[in-house]
């Protein structure tokens, strides 16, 4: 390798570079300095530090298709583009909400906590854009041991050990199956590359080489909390703090899809027939059983952790068509965004209602919302929004055209079963979403009951404002989002095709927004 391109290398993976001086850097400052300090000013700062890389990287045309770096073992293509600036924008969204909770979160030692979120951060980059199986594997664990530890961050909350020790357990397992069906692989064909296993396994057809990909797609299925491997999401979210919890369902949940989507699209996509038929019974029982079960929760914290069951569902749904010809590849990046924005909008607003009644067990309950519409007028407003999109009803346009894009591809598919599942699911889940406006609207606080104001800070408001914005606007101004989305998976997909631009994406069909089946 020149010494050209290894420094042009390194530039690539220069936001990863930040964030690990980053890492050591508040964990240095926190020990030698043995006093207050902004940490979380100082992680935010770092995180846009490797933003503004990410973003001059990107503007700048050094992602290209199929381009893998480091002897082939990560990937520098727009898909880690967009999985760096989706993890990137909403790390720092969720320390600006602990910049504010976080003592009322039960967290005591704050440098460590930043710098745990920042190694989470670097090992879910690593494990979406790994172009080699081992190395996904190493960026699962990095971020996995980091989250281990931030689950049970604040110490002196029963809940929060209880969900680290949980998630720490059930998460070995899932990873030691990810591991034995990697160790398959390699057995059968003498590499972990993603491109050279498509190659090799073509034509493959061996009992060990299904029981090998059932083994890996264990380990992503327990990341993305896809029934039945989904027991440890209620629990791990009602007990973290707010802050990770957000940070779950969004970054950690992200990541694991866009690297379960390298592993099928990338490594194993010939054998299709295999895993179809098990994703598609997946799919269904995912999306019914998380909206079933939410149907019956009274913590809105254990409401939203089955809700993400659910909608981990509705993007198996999409994994399931051809990611270029039928749009199931932009479907799925398009709702990761949308859910990305309403997710992180809705804990938010949980974690300021929670925190009126820090270290109470029901302080999430949904009767703490009673009543929120005259106390906090924005919080209700903004919670509401956010209900509607998850529940894909206008305004919450986001929500329903990410479901739109999602069942259509299905449709164009064959898939048309499939889809009037997803869309009778998404009707169950209007119950629950609703359930949680009609308390902030309707229910009036009874006899000399006292109508709480939570404290609404600056940062926060700002984080429910922009995702707000962002909701809206992702519904009102669709395409933009999603043809770059088909840019992204065509070039991920067939790397050797010259480079599409937005404008010849355009050009293609792409699916109208018409409700009714063929």
């Amino acid at each position: 390798m020149s010494q050209l391109g290894m420094i042009n290398e390194i530039w690539l993976v220069s936001p990863l570079l930040i964030l690990t001086a980053g890492a050591v850097a508040v964990l240095l400052i926190d020990v030698f300095l043995q006093r207050a300090w902004p940490g979380g000013l100082f992680t935010g700062f770092v995180l846009v530090a490797a933003m503004y890389t990410s973003n001059y990287l990107f503007l700048g045309e050094k992602f290209l298709p199929g381009q893998r770096i480091f002897h082939n073992l990560l990937y520098a293509d727009r898909l880690s583009a967009f999985a760096l600036g989706l993890f990137l924008c909403a790390s720092i969204f969720v320390v600006l909400l602990a910049h504010e909770k976080l003592k009322q979160e039960k967290v005591e030692a704050a440098g460590e906590y930043y710098s745990l979120l920042l190694m989470t951060t670097i090992g879910a980059i690593i494990f979406a854009s790994a172009g080699e199986l081992i190395t996904m594997f190493l960026g699962l664990e990095t971020m996995s041991m980091a989250l281990y530890c931030l689950c049970g961050s604040a110490l002196t909350v029963r809940a929060s050990s209880e969900s680290a020790l949980k998630y720490f357990l059930l998460g070995s397992f899932s990873s030691a199956f990810m591991l034995y069906g990697i160790a398959l692989l390699y057995g059968l064909t003498g590499t972990t590359l993603i491109p050279e296993l498509a190659a090799k396994l073509a034509g493959m057809d061996s009992t060990v080489l299904y029981i090998a990909i059932g083994l890996v797609l264990i380990g992503f299925l327990f990341k993305i909390s896809a029934v039945p491997f989904h027991f440890w999401a209620p629990d791990v979210y009602q007990g973290a703090p707010t802050t990770i919890t957000a940070y779950m369902a969004t970054v950690i949940k992200a990541s694991a899809v866009i690297a379960l989507l390298r592993f099928i699209w990338g490594a194993v996509p010939g054998q299709a027939a295999s895993w179809t038929g098990a994703m598609w019974t997946l799919a269904v029982i995912t999306m019914t059983v998380g909206n079933l079960i939410a149907l019956r929760q009274r913590s809105v914290k254990r409401m939203l952790a089955y809700s993400s069951i659910a909608h981990a569902g509705y993007m198996m749904v999409a994994m399931q068509v051809d990611p270029v010809l039928q749009g199931g590849g932009a479907a799925i990046l398009y709702y990761l965004v949308a859910y990305t924005a309403m997710s992180l909008g809705a804990f938010a607003v949980v974690l300021v209602v929670a925190s009126a009644n820090p270290g109470e067990p029901d302080a999430d309950e949904i009767t703490r919302f009673n009543a929120l519409a005259q106390s906090r007028p924005f919080l209700a407003a903004t919670m509401a929004l956010f209900m509607l999109g998850l529940a894909g009803i206008p305004p919450g346009m986001a929500g329903l055209l990410g479901k739109f894009y999602i069942f259509s591809s299905a449709v164009q598919a064959g898939f048309v079963g499939l889809a009037i599942i997803g869309v009778l699911n998404s009707a169950i889940s209007a119950y629950y979403y609703l359930r949680v406006i009609v308390a902030m609207y309707f229910i009036e606080p009874q006899g000399d009951e006292v109508v709480e104001k939570p404290e609404l800070g600056v940062g926060i408001a700002g984080i429910l404002a922009l995702c707000s914005i962002g909701v809206v606007a992702l519904g009102v101004f669709p395409s933009a989002l999603h043809d770059s989305a088909r840019v992204t998976v065509q070039s991920f997909v067939n790397p050797t095709s010259l480079e599409i631009t937005v404008e010849q994406m355009k050009a293609q069909p792409r699916p109208e927004f018409n409700l009714s089946l063929p």
